[in-house]
């Protein structure tokens, strides 16, 4: 079973970990135009024309099933709508995952401006009521590999108040975060936390493999293909906001 990755950036990701999931084989790709992280609204709507271009394509390509590697779920809707595959988005599978195995969860996101955009994506799902507090490590998507030590230390301290919120599952709110969940459930359990640490991006592949086993996808009535139509993109020498409106 082929499994496309889209990471939502214009960067070389090549080198990041990507969980093993028994007979998927893994295909990542990355954008062709967008920013080199995640981390804001702005980012999120630049790179859904890329999310949908590499959904689009991977789809040509014989992929299954498409993954779409943010925590902010950014173009999966869109992407619905213009492929048959199954497409799905880190965020919403590890909040459904936790619904399975907790009352309440809580997400562990990076940069404290970002809490108000994971609290918009919980609503968005109608989780808000199964939610706790999102807690932040206080670190932003591209600090996150300078400092192991600091970065695992500040999951804690976020997973911690997160479990004295009342939270019965953790949701790691970058995927990113990966390589540190394992060592992060020892170390909650070993402190009396007996509570399940969710990766994002295994969730949602896990979730992709079952659709495809399941020979399902999005439904075509909630996600109507777009009538087809010219398609304009700025012109190849403008800058970003410069100039006038035609």
């Amino acid at each position: 079973m082929r499994i496309a990755i889209i990471d939502p950036v214009a960067r070389d990701t090549s080198h990041l970990s990507v969980p093993t999931v028994e007979g998927v084989s893994i295909e990542r790709k990355s954008l062709r135009w967008g920013t080199p992280s995640i981390e804001s609204r702005w980012d999120d709507d630049l790179a859904a024309p890329g999310v949908i271009d590499a959904a689009i394509r991977a789809e040509l390509d014989g992929a299954c099933a498409i993954v779409v590697n943010c925590m902010d779920d950014p173009g999966v809707d869109a992407a619905r709508e213009v492929v048959r595959i199954p497409v799905v988005g880190p965020a919403h599978a590890a909040m459904q995952l936790a619904l399975c195995l907790a009352t309440r969860f809580a997400i562990l996101t990076t940069a404290e401006a970002d809490v108000p955009i994971v609290n918009e994506l919980i609503a968005r799902y109608q989780l808000e009521h199964r939610a706790a507090r999102v807690r932040s490590l206080g670190l932003g998507v591209n600090e996150l590999a300078d400092d192991a030590d600091a970065t695992f230390a500040a999951a804690v301290e976020a997973a911690e108040l997160a479990v004295a919120d009342g939270a019965g599952a953790l949701i790691a709110g970058c995927t990113l975060l990966g390589p540190h969940l394992t060592k992060l459930q020892r170390h909650l359990s070993a402190q009396g936390h007996d509570v399940p640490v969710i990766d994002p991006l295994l969730a949602a592949l896990q979730l992709a493999k079952s659709l495809v086993k399941q020979q399902q996808a999005h439904s075509a009535r909630a996600y109507v293909a777009p009538a087809a139509k010219p398609l304009t993109w700025f012109d190849a020498g403008a800058k970003l906001g410069a100039g006038e409106l035609r």
